[in-house]
């Protein structure tokens, strides 16, 4: 039996650390302390008195780093990994947790997103981030307030607020690679009455790649329209409407693996990433009754989704006798409405509500090698009651208790005959409580726990009757569907800010278990020579591990050293493992065998990440930063166990804040490392008769750019 002796240590010591500060912060001047407002929550929290973890990302934060996309910060932040295999890094891990692709089947996320309340879970290519003023992650499961799509976490962004009091600003920003965003936001009062806002953003640069083949440096580039409006009015004194909309034109490349294993390509049809997103959000609340407050969320979105690449990677002539040649696309069309109906009580501390969701996704494949085009229909309803009740047992103890009960139906077919229906019941919910030792110290306590649905392996049955090997088939066959998963969590939470503001430090602990683990497998002929213009087979499905358990910590801490220095260091460690779980391999006479991964470590699940840096005030208007995040190597996946490199990353910028105009100057990876973000391993290169090997996708490279706002 494993012991886990190893992660308790370093807890302890972060956990003492927090604990031990307040008397570094005796000798502090009074400074007032910022309240951060948390969004995502049913209730009204702030960030210093959340009994849950929650890590807040401020527009200022976002803006120093020159990030314009969530992928750009994500990795500064404790236990959050990204994977990408595709234009933009759009399937997140929290604590170990989440989705690493999609190909054909539907996907039941783990980590859901959200922006201005507006479901994005799995299309994350609109988190743009020009005039987002917070971005929320929350780590562990949210079972109580988000239910099928936050197992693992959930990740809120929130757009500027509307009215005058907020600034107004033109933005050009130039850089490195092409880099060019052209921006605008502003806002204001149509009347004493009504506010609004409107941002609108166009980002284009060539991306990271050379191809050589066609002599052309934006084959990976990316072309992206972001257009927010919120609209606030306040009908009567008792009744209020809020309405957003969204425009989102994505025009992505996608030509991002190398048979070279560089930044170059030899792809003769590269690839695409498109998202065409139209989506609307309206917000009633009604505030006249005697002893609740009312609220009804609509919203619905469009989609049109392009994804495809060149799958062998080169072009016709490379090595005659070997090559083949192959495009594979994907174009869904996804349809998604929610309506969120709750009652508040007046004094905020209980909420109940009722929560609906439809989404429709249509696939059509178009893929060289299939002898027809492949098409699916997904057809998801997400019904779900909730409630949270809030109780102070004592002045400064109060305990919360939540619990959602989702009805979740899904009805799947495809043009192989394919039909399934799925209907099932979960359960999810949580239970706090929270003790304020004093203005500045508070503990609390969490367990909580969070689902996902199963579902069907539509490719897995579709290619059953094709499969020669008996034992593949069988394989395809146990697994042409795979059970719902939960995620059960016990967490301890430590925070701490000094009366003058000075310090702030937080620590987490959490013990996590997975049952009915959900685990993506693939079957490859990566093994067999590939000849004579045939394709190689790649087969994905899903399948269940009996269990598995994610623990770790997370430490946060920040000191304003002298007037004009703060430093502020992250630390987190996490230990995963799968159990009783296997793969087929295929041993030197190319029978196949089962190979053992109990007690493996769990895909893009890095032991330890760290975020250090510096803010320098060098003069009123003058602000200098200085950033190292890092983290460890981590498996790729659960087919094979290739691993990413460990990497630090170095990050500054260089600020000037005028009466009108701002300019930063930026940069991300000084050192221009080289690292992964998403990993394969099978054989794909001709010149070496389709040896295996691991192939990866690269973060960005050493980046730097100047942004200039004028502020009005």
């Amino acid at each position: 039996m494993k012991t886990r002796t190893g992660i308790y240590i370093p807890s302890f010591i972060a956990i003492g650390l927090a604990l031990s500060m307040p008397v570094i912060a005796d000798e502090t001047q009074n400074k007032e302390i910022e309240t951060i407002i948390v969004k995502g929550e049913l209730l009204p929290t702030t960030a210093q008195n959340a009994a849950n973890s929650i890590d807040v990302i401020s527009k200022e934060a976002l803006e120093k780093t020159g990030a314009a996309h969530i992928q750009d910060v994500l990795q500064q932040v404790g236990n959050v990994n990204v994977a990408s295999g595709s234009s933009r890094a759009r399937f997140f891990q929290i604590r170990g947790i989440g989705e690493r692709s999609q190909f054909v089947d539907p996907v039941n996320p783990s980590v859901g997103v959200a922006i201005d309340g507006i479901d994005y879970t799995g299309i994350g290519n609109a988190a743009t981030l020009f005039d987002i003023d917070q971005v929320e992650v929350f780590k562990g499961p949210q079972g109580t307030s988000v239910g099928a799509n936050a197992m693992a976490g959930f990740i809120n962004l929130n757009s500027t607020e509307t009215g005058s009091d907020q600034e107004s600003k033109l933005r050009l920003e130039l850089g490195n690679y092409g880099l060019q965003q052209v921006a605008a936001a502003f806002g204001g009062d149509i009347n004493e009455d009504v506010e609004f806002r409107v941002s609108a953003s166009k980002l284009q640069g060539d991306g990271y790649i050379e191809n050589t083949y066609l002599d052309r440096k934006d084959t990976n580039g990316f072309d992206e329209l972001a257009i927010r409006a919120a609209v606030d009015a306040q009908v009567t004194d008792e009744y209020s409407i809020s309405a957003v909309l969204h425009k989102f034109d994505i025009d992505n490349g996608y030509d991002a693996f190398s048979l070279n294993l560089d930044r170059t390509t030899l792809s003769d049809e590269p690839g695409f990433d498109r998202q065409d997103t139209t989506a609307f959000g309206l917000t009633q609340k009604y505030l006249g009754l005697n002893a609740v407050d009312l609220q009804l969320f609509l919203s619905t979105s469009s989609s049109d989704l392009a994804y495809g690449y060149d799958e062998d990677w080169s072009y016709v002539g490379i090595a005659p006798g070997w090559e083949y040649s192959s495009t594979d696309h994907y174009f869904r069309d996804r349809a998604a409405n929610q309506v969120d109906f709750s009652a508040t009580s007046k004094d905020k501390d209980w909420v109940v509500g009722l929560y609906n969701q439809s989404l429709s996704t249509d696939l059509l494949r178009e893929y060289t090698y299939a002898a027809a085009d492949f098409s699916s229909k997904y057809d998801v309803v997400n019904t779900a009651v909730y409630g949270e009740k809030r109780h102070a047992l004592a002045e400064n103890i109060e305990v919360s208790v939540g619990l959602r009960v989702e009805q979740y139906t899904g009805d799947y077919t495809d043009s192989n005959a394919t039909n399934s229906d799925t209907d099932e019941t979960m359960i999810g919910g949580h239970f706090s409580a929270n003790k304020q030792y004093n203005d500045e110290f508070m503990a609390y306590f969490r367990i909580s726990r969070g689902f996902k649905a199963g579902g069907i392996n539509g490719e897995a049955l579709a290619n059953v009757s094709s499969e020669a090997d008996i034992d593949l088939q069988q394989e395809l066959l146990d697994n042409s569907s795979f059970e719902s998963e939960t995620l059960d969590n016990v967490e301890l939470g430590l925070r701490f800010n000094s009366a003058d503001n000075k310090l702030s430090a937080e620590a987490s602990l959490f013990y996590s278990t997975r049952t009915n683990m959900q685990i993506k497998q693939w079957i490859t002929n990566e093994d067999e020579v590939i000849a004579g213009g045939e394709s190689p087979t790649f087969i994905g499905y899903i399948s269940n591990a009996p269990s598995g358990s994610n623990s770790g910590v997370e430490t946060n801490v920040s000191y304003q050293l002298v007037d004009a220095v703060r430093i502020y260091a992250a630390f987190s460690i996490l230990e995963t493992e799968v159990n009783d779980f296997y793969r087929l391999e295929e041993d030197e006479n190319d029978n196949e065998y089962r190979l053992s991964l109990d007690g493996r470590e769990q895909a893009h699940a890095p032991k330890y990440q760290f975020n250090l840096g510096t803010d320098w005030q060098i003069t009123d208007r003058i602000t200098a930063n200085l950033n190292l995040s890092g983290k460890d190597e981590f498996f790729y996946s659960y087919s094979h166990d290739e691993k990413s490199d460990s990497v630090v990353l170095t990050n500054a910028s260089l600020s000037y804040k005028g009466d009108m105009l701002d300019v930063t100057l930026w940069a991300r990876n000084i050192t221009d490392e080289e690292y992964g973000v998403r990993g394969f391993y099978f054989g794909n290169d001709p010149r070496d008769e389709y040896t295996p090997k691991n192939w990866e996708q690269f973060g960005e490279p050493s980046v730097i750019g100047i942004k200039i706002d004028y502020v009005f």
